[in-house]
């Protein structure tokens, strides 16, 4: 079997999902893998980026110099109030 078959297994228990191998070959593998090994490590420090990034939605700064941001681009320089149809 591939590395990249244990690696989606991996990824598939990471999300909490059936990965269609056993626990206990998994472990086996990733134990004997350096390269799954590292895999594995790196992908549970990103979820828990991921995981620590996630709240409340953006901070009420953020959410205002997007939309600064945004005005700086429409004409008259103010940020669009809500969904905009185009003429035709």
């Amino acid at each position: 079997m591939r590395c990249a078959q244990f690696r989606t297994a991996l990824s598939a228990r990471l999300d909490g999902e059936p990965g269609g191998l056993s626990e206990i070959r998994l472990d086996k593998h990733v134990a004997r893998c350096a390269g799954c090994r590292e895999w594995l490590d790196r992908a549970e420090r990103l979820r828990g980026r991921v995981r620590a990034g996630t709240g409340d939605g953006p901070s009420p700064e953020w959410s205002a110099r997007l939309l600064a941001r945004l005005g700086e681009d429409r004409p008259g320089g103010r940020a669009p109030d809500g969904p905009q149809i185009a003429e035709q």
